[in-house]
């Protein structure tokens, strides 16, 4: 099957894939444009009062703000400058998609949130020039397992309970078995949906296979890895504390050894439990 059969399958079993949150849509068509001041992206993000509050929470964590306390929207734009205004409100829009918080969306929102923030961590250490970059597409690599779960609940549901009882079965296969495609072909078609540019749509549709990625090798790898890292550090439905993630495949591309993999660990769970209460929410 061809990648144009597989799309063609996937988009007859799940019907129309959501579009992006409006206020996101329209901010990513604002940062489009040179034109756009810190002035229009607040007049934007200011129509929804509930997204606007959740960027300023996440302007406020200690991946953005540090010791500075940033009080109103307009200030967290001029913080944190454009690319990570742009990050901040996808992240904050994608929580729009999960209307309730059961106890598979809670595991997959945590797992969405901490590997966004991993792949940041890992850009950095592996000297990737756009970690704002990177924290989008580890954000969004498990968006099809959203639309899975929001377009076909009772069987998503249970491939998820499938992995949670034995964590060494593969969601991919599962997934294969159960719909003909899995989430990760199904994200792809997401990302391209929502114009987030092709090289964060093949990290997304490959963050398994990383091996075949051709526009950005380096994002696609460190999506895998930060993918992995939050299943050691059992963050999400998928939970291996026992993988060594120094003899990974994406580890070795990256160079990033066992000690640096690790400090890398330590920070993501420490600052990802310190701030779950405010990012999450």
């Amino acid at each position: 099957m061809n990648a144009f059969e597989l799309a063609d399958q996937i988009l007859k079993s799940v019907g129309d894939i959501p579009p992006m949150p409006h206020i996101a849509a329209e901010v990513m068509e604002k940062l489009g444009s040179d034109r756009t001041t810190a002035e229009d992206l607040n007049r934007v993000i200011s129509q929804d009062q509930a997204l606007a509050a959740r960027v300023l929470r996440m302007a406020n964590s200690s991946f953005y703000a540090a010791s500075v306390k940033i009080k109103t929207l307009s200030h967290a734009i001029g913080f944190v400058g454009f690319n990570s205004i742009r990050s901040i409100v996808i992240a904050a829009a994608t929580r729009e998609l999960y209307p309730v918080l059961g106890k598979n969306e809670q595991l997959l929102w945590e797992h969405s949130i901490a590997a966004g923030l991993a792949a940041r961590l890992l850009a950095r250490r592996a000297r990737f020039g756009n970690p704002e970059q990177a924290f989008l597409a580890g954000l969004l690599h498990d968006i099809g397992k959203t639309v899975l779960l929001l377009k076909m609940r009772d069987r998503m549901s249970r491939v998820m309970e499938k992995v949670a009882k034995e964590p060494s079965l593969s969601f991919r296969e599962l997934e294969t078995d159960e719909f003909g495609f899995d989430h990760a072909a199904l994200g792809q078609l997401v990302g391209r949906r929502w114009k987030l540019g092709s090289e964060i749509e093949e990290a997304i549709g490959t963050h398994h296979t990383p091996e075949e990625a051709t526009e950005e090798p380096t994002l696609t790898y460190v999506t895998s890895l930060a993918n992995s890292l939050c299943h050691r550090a059992c963050i999400g439905p998928a939970r291996r504390p026992n993988l060594d993630l120094g003899t990974l495949d994406s580890a070795r591309y990256l160079n990033l050894s066992a000690e640096i993999l690790k400090e890398a660990e330590i920070e993501l769970v420490d600052k990802f439990r310190s701030e779950k209460a405010s990012i999450l929410s």
